[in-house]
């Protein structure tokens, strides 16, 4: 039986490599493999467009010769270690832990970081002058969207996550002590972005939909806002609600009892399975569907490509979506919840989806629902919580109830003799 012969070189398919140029971080060169059936992926190193060319052809000719692509070089660790090598670091080994929210939030503002930066080392993004540098930077508003000022409170939640990050770094013996930084001074204003809204300003919403989403999805994004108004749901939740669907968010009646929502630990903070009283007005909307109907989603905004007579490419828009789209139905509503600061750059700020879930924590504050139920249906672990985030109250209101309840009587008038 004669023998397959080994192709020669010459007579191989030229492997596909392709440069990936991700935004912020170090080129990557990508390849399939055919034996382990997947991408590979291998990081050059930095941002240089030659270097990153040079190791392309470097990298085709291995893989056209058969030669092992994998490099010899060993990943040094600790303070001198390559910025890019602790990246990836970070990302395999802790940001793939936490929640996907978590770790996006942590890899913007390391992006932000290394883009002022430009670090080489770990030490370079590790020292306190760097770190007070950052700073006065974000502070300047360097690589801000708009190329304005960042308020303190930004600034400090940015700091806030980079320090995280190199304190991971400091518990894996990388760097021989936590960084120090001098804190910057914030003022102590309301913790709330935005406010409660009321119901004249709700029904200004609803009636705005019909201009952002057009004739015929308005009513399916009513029924969203609607959803938001009567839950106290986050909007992420709230789209993750359904009738029958397993993992997913669902209301339950049962004989005899008061109805509640269950929901799932991976769709909790707290990573535990919860049930939560049902509200009463919540309740009723999803009353209002069928029981024919009740099956698959409970919320199903339509495309906005109906609006515009164009194909639906995509059946059911995703909760970052949904959220700019109410977003844009409470600018077209002028319903402002936060007025702009010339001095640090905030723009307006217009209802939003969490502004509704505010609305509903506010509605049963006034309806006296007492503080610990309140906690339980926004599930926070203290009703300080739900206070500064959620229902800051009105002073007016509460001084009429001192005084109602507090003001000293009149002294009875003398009799006359």
């Amino acid at each position: 039986m004669a023998k397959h012969k080994r192709p020669s070189a010459s007579n191989r398919k030229k492997p596909s490599v392709r440069i990936v140029r991700p935004s912020g971080r170090p080129f990557q060169l990508r390849s399939f493999c055919p034996v382990e059936k997947r991408e590979i992926r291998v990081s050059t190193g930095d941002r240089d467009e030659d270097e990153a060319e040079r190791l392309k052809s470097e990298l085709e000719a291995k893989l056209l010769l058969g030669l092992d692509t994998k490099s010899g070089k060993v990943k040094m660790t600790g303070p001198e270690m390559d910025w890019s090598d602790f990246r990836e670091q970070y990302r395999t080994l802790h940001l793939a832990t936490v929640r996907e929210s978590t770790a996006t939030d942590a890899e913007s503002r390391l992006d932000i970081a290394e883009r002022i930066l430009k670090p080489k080392t770990l030490a370079d993004v590790a020292n306190s002058t760097s770190l007070q540098q950052l700073q006065a930077r974000l502070l300047a508003g360097e690589q801000s969207l708009r190329g304005v000022p960042r308020s303190p409170h930004t600034v400090k939640g940015y700091m806030g996550c980079i320090l995280g990050a190199l304190n991971w770094a400091n518990l894996q013996d990388w760097l021989p002590s936590p960084p120090k930084l001098r804190k910057i001074k914030t003022s102590k204003l309301k913790t709330m972005k935005g406010r409660p809204i009321n119901k004249q300003e709700f029904i200004a919403m609803t009636e705005a939909a019909k201009e952002v989403v057009g004739d015929d999805a308005a009513e399916s994004w009513k029924y969203v806002l609607r959803g938001l108004w009567e839950s106290a749901l986050r909007i992420n939740e709230l789209m993750s609600v359904s009738w029958d669907k397993p993992g997913t968010i669902r209301p339950r009646w049962k004989d005899g009892t008061h109805p509640v929502l269950a929901i799932p630990a991976a769709m909790q903070k707290n990573n535990t399975d919860d049930e939560i009283p049902l509200l009463p007005g919540f309740a009723a909307l999803l009353l209002e569907t069928p029981a024919e109907h009740r099956t698959g989603w409970v919320f199903d905004p339509k495309s906005l490509q109906t609006k515009f007579g164009r194909r639906v490419r995509h059946q059911r828009p995703d909760s970052d979506w949904v959220s700019k789209v109410i977003s844009r139905i409470g600018t077209a509503a002028n319903i402002v919840v936060e007025a702009a600061v010339e001095k640090s750059g905030r723009r307006v700020k217009y209802a939003s989806a969490h502004d509704l879930r505010r609305s509903c924590c506010e509605q049963m504050r006034e309806a006296g629902v007492p503080p610990l139920i309140i906690c339980r249906v926004m599930r926070h672990s203290s009703w300080e919580t739900t206070r500064k985030h959620y229902a800051p109250g009105d002073v007016q209101r509460d001084a009429e109830v001192l005084d109602s309840m507090l003001k000293p009587k009149p002294e009875n008038p003398p009799k006359d003799a």
